[in-house]
């Protein structure tokens, strides 16, 4: 198996029970990302559109650590905690990904980490040689 490398995006502590992103071969695997800050602080409280920026920006700034850019991302799963936030997150995902946008999946989950949370996103890399 190729060897695994931990991704810790800039300004943020290491988290001791999971990785923000592990590199393997070139692949990056990033964690699920909600809308918190690197200070853990909830961004946008019920607006399913500035969470959705903040994990969107989340997501970069593993990528961005990892060498990559977010033109790299090859696919995407999206867990929202209701489908009327549907919209919102799309519209993000749509300025995100301009053109070219990654393979993607979205699913309507019962909660997230914390209840305050109403997007939480995944993806997979593939980085430059």
């Amino acid at each position: 198996m190729p060897e695994r490398k931990p991704v810790i995006p800039a300004g943020a502590a290491p988290n001791p029970a999971l990785s923000a992103g592990i590199i393997v071969g070139d692949l990056l695997f990033v964690s699920g990302h909600v809308a918190m800050d690197n200070n853990g602080n909830v961004v946008g409280e019920g607006d399913a559109e500035a969470q959705t920026r903040q994990v969107m920006d989340n997501i970069k700034g593993v990528v961005a650590a990892a060498g990559g850019k977010m033109e790299d991302v090859a696919k995407i799963t999206c867990f929202l905690t209701d489908i009327a936030n549907y919209p919102a997150y799309s519209k993000v995902r749509g300025e995100t990904w301009p053109k070219d946008p990654p393979a993607s999946s979205t699913v309507v989950v019962a909660g997230l980490v914390r209840p305050e949370l109403l997007v939480e996103v995944e993806a997979i890399v593939r980085l430059p040689g």
